[in-house]
């Protein structure tokens, strides 16, 4: 049981953490399926 927990845990963290690296929405031209925004670091649009 402590595992799972364990395991839940650091997959919530994981998700948050991408959450908060890829925030500001997606564009509305984006894929179906995918979410396009703007990396301003790299200067071109960003897709996963």
């Amino acid at each position: 049981m402590k595992v799972l927990v364990a395991t839940i845990s650091m997959l919530v963290m994981g998700m948050t953490s991408v959450a908060w690296a890829h925030g500001g929405g997606c564009r509305k031209s984006s894929p179906p399926g995918q979410c396009c925004h703007m990396d301003n670091k790299a200067g071109r649009v960003h897709c996963h």
